[in-house]
């Protein structure tokens, strides 16, 4: 029989609110409801993608219906039918409904409909509406009344990353969650444990590369760390900037070189040679930027920190740049830059176009 592989974001789902992780306030907040018997009829749970909103929703589920515990409990046991049947995603009384595919009035009055029944497997009937800012506004207010006035035993869940969206009435009938982004070195220590593990060969620098990357979402860390895995040499710093489509920052020395010292001959050899390598016109753009952020952090703080973009084994090449180029020319070239991405994407010759950008900038500086 074959071994289905359960990708990484699936497998580590925390499985009660202490190991919800990065989100230590709504975990504990959770916890005391749940311990107080005070369940709100509604909540809205928004953030961030990745940030653990449909997680807490499920585990909230299982916390008011484990069979172990004769009421509410924050420790579900994880092991009784329901428990598991949450889990999986096909328990009968706990429905999932995504709000982007489901957006008309019509499956909103359905689920009206259902909710005056009483559970039939569980205790408490729980409805968990992903991507609720999608909902139409006549389905929204068909919603309204019945979180208003929600049948006993009854608690919706609404998630979304656009809570600006969600209307106002709604907003104020719910008990109100907001996901932070999870800090880098928190999603690195919960890399670092499920690579371990796995027994996951791993570069330190490559899970902290995978960290920043992931702009604070755990699941797609956790995703990134799972394709990263099928390589035979491991995750290591090059894989991870090939899997991103990114421009290693050694390569774009030369470019940079070029341009502090206005040398149109050598910026346009420089770009030749990373497009011969593979490197599309957008991705050296973003390299560059990134690279001339992390100037502008030099000119104001020599000493590195989380905050940086580039790599710390790339801090001597920094250093080196930020000797030939002061604070003024940089924002300059940020304003220069700006909108050029979108340019470039919609462009027939991106190429063009961003050699054309990049040595205006150097005309630019040489009549100043």
């Amino acid at each position: 029989m074959l071994n289905i592989h359960k990708p990484f974001h699936q497998k580590y789902r925390p499985l009660n609110l202490d190991e919800l992780v990065g989100q230590e306030f709504i975990s504990i907040t959770l916890k005391q409801a749940l311990i107080s018997q005070k369940i709100a009829p509604a909540y809205l749970f928004n953030g961030p993608r990745g940030t653990g909103k449909t997680s807490s929703a499920r585990i909230f589920a299982k916390s008011l219906n484990c069979l172990s515990s004769k009421q509410p409990t924050p420790n579900p046991c994880g092991k009784c039918e329901l428990c598991i049947q949450i889990a999986e995603g096909n328990a009968l009384d706990i429905i999932e409904i995504d709000a982007a595919s489901n957006t008309g009035v019509e499956n909103i009055r359905e689920i009206i409909d259902r909710a005056r029944f009483a559970p039939t497997q569980a205790r408490w009937k729980v409805y968990v509406i992903d991507e609720c800012h999608m909902l139409s506004t006549a389905a929204s207010n068909a919603l309204l009344k019945t979180i208003e006035e929600p049948p006993e035993r009854v608690v919706f869940i609404l998630a979304t990353t656009n809570p600006e969206r969600v209307i106002n009435t709604i907003q104020s009938r719910c008990q109100k969650f907001d996901f932070k982004r999870i800090s880098s070195n928190t999603i690195f220590n919960n890399l670092s444990a499920i690579a371990n593990k796995e027994s996951i060969k791993f570069e330190d620098q490559a899970l902290k590369l995978i960290a920043k990357r992931s702009n604070g979402g755990m699941r797609d860390a956790q995703s990134l760390l799972d394709q990263l895995s099928l390589l035979p040499n491991g995750v290591t710093t090059k894989n991870v900037r090939s899997l991103l489509g990114e421009v290693s920052e050694n390569d774009l020395t030369d470019l940079i070189n070029a341009l502090i010292n206005n040398q149109p001959e050598s910026l346009l050899i420089s770009c030749n040679n990373l497009y011969d390598a593979g490197n599309e016109p957008n991705e050296i753009l973003v390299g560059l930027l990134n690279i001339t952020r992390d100037l502008l952090l030099k000119t104001l703080n020599n000493n590195y920190s989380e905050m940086y973009y580039t790599s710390i084994e790339f801090q001597d090449e920094l250093n080196k740049f930020s000797y030939n180029i002061s604070k003024n020319r940089i924002i300059d070239w940020h304003n220069k830059l700006k909108n050029v991405d979108y340019q470039i994407k919609t462009s027939d010759n991106p190429r063009l176009w961003l050699e054309i950008h990049l040595t205006s900038l150097l005309e630019e500086n040489i009549n100043q």
